[in-house]
């Protein structure tokens, strides 16, 4: 390969992994979450709570974690059910979908947590 060529892969190789982590982040919560958070992020009024737009997703990308970690209120613990890597993709979809704007965790910053 040319160093043109490498370099040009360095660059992209970086973005093209995001999309893929952001597609399976999306494709996770779908699974694991939306049944009570909605595929819209929206929840259901009064039972489960939004997501979009909602100050603690806003917040620190760790305590979202936490929460799937730990669970909370009717939430479930998805410790043991999901990966590090898994949670962390859930985590990055949410806080960075339906208008939320966050910076991403890592799977190892969520394996220190458990």
């Amino acid at each position: 390969m040319t160093n043109r060529l490498l370099l040009c892969l360095f660059l992209l190789l970086p973005a093209a992994v995001a999309r893929a982590a952001a597609g399976d982040g999306e494709q996770l919560f779908l699974a694991n979450c939306a049944e009570c958070h909605q595929g819209d992020g929206r929840g259901l009024p009064d039972v489960y709570p939004a997501l979009a737009g909602s100050e603690v997703v806003r917040g620190s990308g760790l305590d979202v974690a936490l929460v799937m970690l730990i669970g909370r209120g009717e939430m479930p613990s998805f410790k043991g059910s999901l990966s590090a890597a898994e949670i962390a993709a859930i985590v990055n979809y949410v806080r960075n979908a339906w208008g939320n704007e966050g910076e991403a965790v890592t799977a190892a910053q969520i394996a220190r947590l458990d």
